[in-house]
């Protein structure tokens, strides 16, 4: 088949999208080789990544209680890693029978040489329940390794106590409980969801070498993004959950893009040269392309502005998996489709026609037609699917992320169904004198600290207390202050071992277990007491989950503003530049935040109410988690901002196309609109259909999460790509007439 011909000012070859596509063309068997050497080291990279990966702590880095959290590991030498193990009777049946067999598998974990110590029931009675039927000990490790945990596992298994179950629980535990989940449900969504999108590609393209472009394109994107994940890895710390992130992006953008690529390449082909389309397309196409992967980047980008690791994290691999989709987009598939050429359309099944286009330019017609009664209407369905977003409740997910079915997860229920739900989040008090230079155990602060611990005991929201002034109920103030009066030579071995165990220098340690769970409403009014209170000649701080939690929703509450007034000015820029129009981004951003919040409405009606939770299977914790909607943010406002470059660029070469025919701006304006919703609402709604395919198979995994995340985006954009960009931004823009292209004369 011979290259048609097509006279030189159909293609704009001064643009740098078209040189870049002409560069390509020339240059192609280069291009692929490159690529082909990139992909390989990045896979021989990737499986190394899931080593590399670790569980992040969710903390605000400039907090009070991560501040506290560092002076108090420091001056008690506790081991944050440790693990927790626990031992549950089977109900009517006295665990006490079983003691000597519990006491031999301590024994059996204790003589191991990576173990640290056990802090075992038999030497602390506050680790045995009121009911006698569960008991838990702390195994102090000196590395948390893959290899330790399994081992203890096994050791474990081996030794089965007859009538009681044993949990192997703590952060190690529950770490590496998310770590095995996550890549068990990854493994199963790419599995499931690859066939799926080439099933569909092929009834987009009719051809199946068309269809396995954008499977390749996404394939590649998120290989070469692990292999990077991997270097950054030996460096910054980086979340497990940046894997569900960048298959979510790699695939589903990696689709997107190769699809916009190869349905204009397709077209173009038509009737021009397979060098004059690969310029086309890089110019159209391309451009399209290259900026709405700039507002993506610049919406990751504002997750590493807040100072939680986590996002970090987050940030920087979805950036990388964003901007790998445009440079595959825009090198490689241009590359590979020069070679290809007219074998784009091998394996033909079927020809898709026109008949899409006849029925959204009947859609546009029907829209413009009744704009102020669409525009209305779509308004008022957003409003209501957003009202549930206003009475959401936010907290900072735990175990509580795993499946309740996972032993680390059992492990701590568990605990909080013996002991209560403060149990396995103790708040932590650093008590220490305000002059420098005075002692601690004066007998005016010992008298000050035992009138605080004595009113802790009365307060209704505190279960337990353990400080150096309530270690014996029989001792009085006096006792005490005459104990301490010189610490070094306590004369009573038990008041000794804990009055070591609780202080440090110039630091003494208070721990106090509330009545109520981490998140709620008492305890973190317990905690904010607590960093109000006034203690003569004393300072406290505050540390433990319930205050981290608070530090984290307060510094994103602090830096949300910023990040999104940062999102917002950047992506208005880089839209105003692109449209050459002031009102178009700005009318943008508005539909972006009408989807998002329709979103968020959803998942506060689904997670935390609780509903459908059979259908998704999984258990309602009661509060959303406060990263939730500030990664869905980011990723939502470049991702659905796609769309809308899709649909407004096409818009626009259409309405510069039409300037000069005579015809009044606003006519020119709504022709512009049908034509291009003709031109794009097959592209559009097929991109988000690949894109909802690959997010929404993300809500049947196992951590809550990943479940959120990815429903989460599969419903904003289902809602933005139907009622906003198929129906409200056609409606507004026929509303605003010639004002849509206002921009001034500069």
């Amino acid at each position: 088949m011979t290259d048609k011909k097509v006279s030189p000012s159909t293609v704009d070859s001064k643009s740098i999208f078209a040189k870049l596509g002409t560069h390509l063309y020339r240059y192609r068997i280069r291009t692929l080789i490159v690529w082909a050497v990139i992909t390989m080291i990045s896979l021989a990279a990737a499986p190394r990544l899931e080593n590399a990966l670790q569980e992040v702590k969710v903390a605000d880095e400039t907090g009070e209680a991560n501040r506290t959290e560092q002076l108090i590991l420091q001056a008690f030498d506790i081991n944050p890693d440790a693990l927790t193990i626990v031992f549950k009777q089977a109900p009517d049946l006295d665990i006490s029978a079983a003691s000597k067999e519990i006491e031999a598998t301590l024994d059996s974990i204790s003589d191991r040489s990576d173990v640290i110590e056990v802090a075992r029931p038999a030497e602390h009675p506050e680790y045995i329940s009121a009911d006698g039927q569960t008991q838990y000990g702390i195994i102090g490790l000196k590395s948390p390794s893959t290899d330790t945990l399994e081992q203890i596992e096994q050791l474990i298994a081996d030794r089965p106590i007859q009538n009681v179950d044993t949990y192997l629980t703590g952060k190690p535990a529950v770490d590496r409980a998310v770590q095995r989940v996550s890549k068990a449900d990854l493994r199963r969504v790419e599995l499931a969801v690859l066939p799926i999108t080439l099933v569909v590609l092929v009834l987009v393209f009719g051809s199946v070498v068309a269809a396995t472009m954008p499977i390749a394109m996404g394939v590649v994107t998120v290989s070469v993004t692990l292999g990077l994940l991997y270097l950054i890895a030996q460096r910054l710390s980086v979340s497990v959950f940046a894997l569900n992130l960048t298959s979510m992006l790699g695939l589903g953008l990696g689709v997107d893009y190769a699809l916009l690529v190869v349905n204009r390449f397709q077209k173009e082909l038509a009737t021009h040269s397979v060098e004059q389309a690969i310029s086309i397309t890089s110019d159209t196409a391309g451009r399209a392309i290259f900026f709405s992967g700039i507002t993506v980047c610049i919406s990751l980008f504002g997750l590493i502005l807040f100072p939680v690791r986590l996002l970090q994290s987050l940030g920087i691999a979805g950036a990388i998996v964003v901007s790998l989709s445009v440079l595959t987009a825009l090198t490689l598939l241009p590359a590979l489709l020069s070679v290809i050429g007219h074998g784009i359309h091998y394996g033909s099944l079927f020809s898709v026609g026109n008949k899409q286009q006849k029925f959204w330019g009947k859609v546009a017609r029907a829209v413009i037609r009744r704009s102020v009664l669409f525009a209305l209407l779509i308004l008022l369905v957003v409003a209501g699917l957003t009202a549930p977003f206003f009475s959401a409740k936010f907290g900072v997910g735990d175990a509580d992320i795993l499946p309740v079915s996972t032993p680390a997860r059992e492990g701590v229920d568990q605990i909080k169904q013996a002991f209560g739900p403060g149990e396995t989040a103790p708040i932590l008090l650093a008590i220490q004198p305000r002059a420098a230079n005075e002692p601690l155990f004066s007998a005016e602060h010992v008298a000050t600290l035992y009138n605080f611990v004595d009113g802790l005991q009365q307060d209704p929201r505190v279960g337990s207390v353990q400080s150096i002034v309530n270690l014996d109920p029989t001792l009085t103030l006096q006792n005490y202050q005459q104990l301490y009066a010189n610490p070094n030579q306590i004369p009573l071995p038990q008041i000794a071992a804990a009055f070591d165990r609780l202080t440090s220098q110039k630091t003494t340690l208070v721990v106090v277990k509330s009545k109520t769970d981490q998140q709620s409403e008492a305890t973190r009014k317990l905690v904010q007491d607590f960093r109000g209170a006034k203690l003569a000649g004393l300072n406290i701080q505050v540390a433990g989950q319930t205050a981290s939690e608070l530090d984290v929703i307060a510094a994103i509450r602090r830096r949300l503003p910023l990040v999104v007034s940062l999102i917002m000015v950047a992506t208005f820029i880089t839209l105003s530049l692109l449209l050459r129009s002031l009102i178009l981004p700005i009318k943008a951003i508005i539909m972006n935040l009408l989807s998002m919040g329709a979103s968020f409405g959803a998942l506060v009606f689904i997670f935390q109410e609780g509903h459908f939770q059979h259908l998704l299977n999984f258990e309602p914790v009661g509060y959303i988690d406060i990263l939730l909607p500030v990664v869905l943010f980011c990723v939502l406002f470049g991702l659905s901002m796609d769309y809308e470059v899709f649909l407004l660029t096409r818009i626009k070469e259409t309405y510069d196309g039409l300037k000069h025919n005579g015809e009044s701006p606003n006519k020119n304006n709504t022709a512009s609109v049908i034509i291009g919703l003709e031109q794009t609402g097959q592209l559009i709604t097929s991109a988000a259909l690949l894109v909802i395919i690959v997010t929404s198979a993300f809500a049947f995994t196992s951590l809550i999460f990943v479940k959120a995340l990815g429903l989460g985006i599969a419903i904003a954009i289902a809602i933005d790509t139907t009622l906003i960009r198929i129906i409200l931004v056609p409606a507004s823009m026929k509303l605003m007439g010639k004002w849509n292209w206002w921009a001034p004369q500069f």
